[in-house]
C-alpha cells in the first residue's frame, strides 16, 4: 500500500510539472494582465525580456519541493549532501555527468532537427547565451534537481530503484514538454541524474551536474554552435 502511495504521488507531481509546463505562457499573462491590465499594454523592454523571467518556474518547484521535503520532516540540507569530504567526489562525478549531458544533448538536438521544431536559440544574442550559462543554468540546476531527484525519488522511494530512476526521468523530460525536440535528451539526462544521486545518496553531484549541463550548452551557443545544424 506504501509503494501504491508513493507511485500515486509521484505521478501527481509529475502531473503538476506537465501543467506548469504547458501553460507557462498563460500564467505570465495573466501576470501581465495584473501588473498592466491588459498584456499588450505593457512596455516593448518588458515585452522583449519575457525570456529571462523562465528560470521563475523551476524556482516554483524548487519551492514546492522544499515546502513537501520539510512536511515530510526531511532535511533538506542533508538531502542536497553538500560536505567537505564528499565534495571533490561529487565535483568529480558531477563533472564527467555535466560533459557527458552536454554531447547527449547536442547530439540529440541534431538529430532531431530534421523532424522536430527545434528552438532557434543560436540565434539568441550573446547577452542571452551569458544569462543561461549563469542565472539560467545555476536556478533550474538546483530548484529541478530538488524537485525531480530529490522530492520525487523521497516520496517513491519504496519503488523498485529502476522504476523510480525511470518515472523521475519520465516526469523531467514531460517538464520539458513544451518543445518537443527536448524531450528525448532530457529523458536521458534524468536517467543519468537519477543513477548519480541514486548511487551517492545525495544531490549535490547531480546539481553540478546539471548545473554544467546547462551552462555548457550556453556556452556552446555562445561559441557559435548551430543547434539545428543548418
Amino acid at each position: 500500500m506504501v509503494r501504491i502511495y508513493g507511485l500515486a504521488e509521484v505521478l501527481v507531481w509529475t502531473a503538476f510539472a506537465y501543467l506548469l509546463a504547458t501553460n507557462s505562457s498563460n500564467v505570465i499573462v495573466l501576470v501581465l494582465s495584473i501588473m498592466y491590465g491588459d498584456p499588450a499594454a505593457a512596455p516593448a523592454s518588458v515585452l522583449r525580456n519575457l525570456i529571462y523571467v523562465s528560470p521563475a518556474f523551476p524556482l516554483v518547484l524548487g519551492v514546492l519541493a522544499v515546502t513537501r521535503l520539510r512536511l515530510a520532516g526531511d532535511n533538506v540540507m542533508s538531502r542536497i549532501g553538500l560536505s567537505e569530504k564528499t565534495l571533490p567526489r561529487d565535483a568529480l562525478v558531477g563533472a564527467v555527468a555535466g560533459i557527458a549531458s552536454i554531447a547527449i544533448t547536442a547530439a540529440s538536438l541534431r538529430m532531431s532537427a530534421p523532424y522536430l521544431d527545434v528552438p532557434p536559440v543560436h540565434l539568441f544574442p550573446a547577452s542571452t547565451h551569458i544569462y543561461f550559462m549563469t542565472v539560467g543554468a545555476l536556478v533550474p540546476g538546483v530548484c529541478e534537481e530538488l524537485f525531480f531527484r530529490g522530492m520525487l525519488m523521497k516520496v517513491g522511494s519504496r519503488l523498485p530503484k529502476a522504476l523510480l530512476i525511470g518515472l523521475t526521468a519520465l516526469a523531467f523530460s514531460v517538464w520539458h514538454i513544451g518543445t518537443p525536440a527536448y524531450l528525448p535528451h532530457t529523458f536521458l539526462l534524468g536517467v543519468i541524474f537519477g543513477i548519480v544521486v541514486s548511487g551517492s545518496g545525495r544531490l549535490t553531484p547531480s546539481i553540478i551536474a546539471h548545473t554544467i549541463a546547462n551552462a555548457g550548452m550556453g556556452l556552446l551557443l555562445l561559441s557559435g554552435f548551430n543547434i539545428a545544424g543548418q
